[in-house]
């Protein structure tokens, strides 16, 4: 585990309110995405169990053990035990019956996205944020206002106080973390389709 997620469990055990500030922020949007792709709910439901997430997470900080995995793991871990909490609570959706003579939804299905496509796309975008979020931070970040900011190495220079050049090195020192993390993480026999924690 990194150095800064040590300080920063550290600092969230001791009820530093800037650091849970600090914490929400960069874990929620990724931990949200997260919970959507692994259990298909909607969003109202899925910012329902990130919030029960991180109440969790509040009155639970000092059972983290950081040499047992990183804070994102961990996260994740309680995410999935609320999940089922609130999944197993909520009403199942009523079933739409189908008129004999409408076949409609037959010639639209030469057009559907077959589900094993949908599937295999949800899985690989999982993985993905599951990379940036095993990054240290400050690579998580400037790949993040790269790639997802679509922002100019001189505005990303601006921004992180620092030369283009110094940015344009730490941007390749992230793409190649972030290649490496992937390679390893696809080398797994779980990395794909196998066990979301």
């Amino acid at each position: 585990m990194p150095d800064e997620e040590i300080i920063m469990a550290k600092r969230l055990a001791d009820r530093d309110d800037r650091a849970w500030e600090e914490f929400c922020r960069q874990y929620s949007a990724p931990l949200l995405s997260l919970v959507r792709l692994r259990f298909a709910c909607s969003q109202e439901l899925a910012e329902e169990i990130v919030h029960l997430t991180f109440i969790r997470c509040v009155k639970g900080i000092r059972t983290f053990d950081p040499a047992r995995g990183r804070l994102f793991d961990w996260l994740k871990a309680i995410a999935c035990n609320e999940a089922h909490t609130v999944l197993r609570h909520t009403a199942p959706r009523g079933q739409v019956e189908l008129a004999p003579d409408n076949d409609q939804w037959l010639e639209s299905m030469d057009h559907a996205e077959l589900p094993d496509e949908r599937l295999c796309r949800a899985e690989l975008r999982s993985l993905i944020l599951e990379t940036v979020m095993g990054l240290s931070a400050h690579y998580r970040q400037v790949l993040l206002m790269k790639y997802v900011e679509n922002r100019r190495v001189a505005d990303m220079a601006l921004v992180l106080g620092q030369s283009e050049k110094a940015v344009e090195s730490l941007l390749t020192r992230s793409r190649q973390a972030f290649k490496e993390l992937l390679t390893r993480r696809l080398r797994k026999p779980a990395a794909l389709g196998g066990n979301w924690l």
